[in-house]
C-alpha cells in the first residue's frame, strides 16, 4: 500500500528546459494568454472543465465536470465600482456561462463563470444523463 495520498491538488513538475527562469516565466505567461483567448462554442447540457492554468475560483476543482445550464447572450459583470475592486482578479471579468456544479455540501448549485476559462470535456458524458430521463 502506498503512503502517498491523492489530495486533488495540482502538482508542479520542474521544467527540463535549459532556459533561465525569466524566459520560462515569459513562455508560461504567453501560453496561458493564448489558452485564455482560444474560443470554444458551448451549449446547454454540455460538460466542461477548467482549462489548465486558468482556474480562478475555488470550485469546481481541476478536472471536475460542470454542466452548462445556460450560455448568456451578453456577459454579466460584477457591479462593484470602487477602487478596492479594481485590484481584484474578478474585476471586469465577463461572466458568460451559468454552470451547474455540486458544492462541497453535496448540493447542486448554479454559478456564473467566464467562458474563456473553460473547455469542453473530451469525453462528453451529457448523453449519459439523457438516458436517466
Amino acid at each position: 500500500m502506498s503512503s502517498s495520498k491523492s489530495t486533488g491538488l495540482v502538482r508542479i513538475i520542474p521544467s527540463q528546459s535549459m532556459d533561465d527562469p525569466a524566459t520560462e516565466h515569459a513562455r508560461r505567461l504567453t501560453g496561458l494568454s493564448v489558452a485564455l483567448d482560444k474560443p470554444h462554442v458551448f451549449e446547454k447540457g454540455q460538460l466542461v472543465r477548467w482549462k489548465a492554468g486558468l482556474k480562478n475560483r475555488a470550485i469546481p476543482a481541476y478536472n471536475e465536470a460542470a454542466i452548462i445550464r445556460e450560455v448568456l447572450a451578453a456577459p454579466v459583470y460584477d457591479g462593484c465600482e470602487t477602487a478596492r475592486c479594481a485590484g481584484s482578479p474578478y474585476f471586469g471579468e465577463p461572466l458568460s456561462l451559468v454552470l451547474g456544479i455540486v458544492d462541497p455540501d453535496g448540493d447542486f448549485v448554479e454559478l456564473r463563470y467566464d467562458a474563456r476559462r473553460f473547455e469542453p470535456l473530451k469525453q462528453n458524458l451529457a448523453r449519459f444523463y439523457d438516458d436517466l430521463s
